[in-house]
């Protein structure tokens, strides 16, 4: 692959992560108005912009700091310097956040007293959500913070990356329900629907990379299969 193909391959890996980050905000949205609950990662901000004047995005960009913050503690040497635009990546996430939720604004209330449209809303943003993370994640160009604080965990520890994400998950979850209990009075933003997201996002990647072809021209061409092509007679 020629430097101008490569150029361009990196900047269509980059259109796609960006788009799955809108993707991701759309599912993300559409599980704020099911009123069932909201993904893990999500669960801590919607509860903190209930409880307070500022919004879904604005939290989401402090809680992927926060974390971007945990992963250079903990990794420190072995941090990679390219991870620091997990900061820019987070205020685009923030404000796709906001924004998406103000697209799907028709929806507020809908819901409301209907739990099979409240099942049906959940299960959507689950659905959509796990496509936005493939769409993110498939690209391998960054890593957002909620999933970069689980591969920092992961190396420091020597365990799964499967397991550390489970551990993450779960303490995100386990203080976004102490926030809505001690500021709420009750359950607001973290309920099933919290539970069906943990559960059907990651269903939905591994469906997708399974049976959906990626294009040559958004995969990342290995270092290895670069130098053999290099070095091969036909050269």
């Amino acid at each position: 692959m020629s430097r101008t193909q490569r150029g361009w391959s990196m900047t269509l890996r980059y259109l796609t992560f960006l788009l799955g980050l809108f993707v991701m905000s759309i599912g993300i949205a559409l599980s704020v108005y099911a009123l069932i609950g909201t993904t893990p990662i999500s669960a801590i901000p919607l509860v903190l912009s209930y409880a307070t004047p500022w919004s879904l995005g604005a939290y989401t960009v402090g809680i992927n700091v926060v974390l971007l913050i945990a992963q250079i503690l903990l990794l420190r040497r072995r941090f990679e310097l390219i991870q620091l635009l997990q900061v820019p990546a987070a205020f685009v996430f923030g404000a796709a956040c906001d924004f998406s939720v103000w697209l799907l604004r028709g929806l507020d209330g809908v819901a409301e007293g209907n739990y099979a449209i409240q099942m049906g809303l959940s299960l959507a943003g689950s659905v959509v959500l796990g496509i936005g993370v493939w769409l993110q994640v498939t690209p391998r160009v960054l890593t957002l913070a909620g999933d970069g604080i689980s591969v920092a965990l992961a190396t420091v520890t020597k365990r799964p990356f499967s397991t550390v994400k489970i551990m993450v998950d779960s303490t995100l979850v386990a203080i976004a329900v102490i926030l809505s209990l001690v500021l709420l009075s009750g359950l607001n933003g973290v309920r099933e629907g919290t539970v069906i997201a943990a559960v059907l996002v990651g269903y939905v990647v591994r469906l997708l990379q399974r049976h959906v072809p990626w294009p040559a021209v958004l995969s990342p061409s290995p270092p290895a299969a670069s130098e053999a092509k290099k070095s091969s007679p036909e050269q």
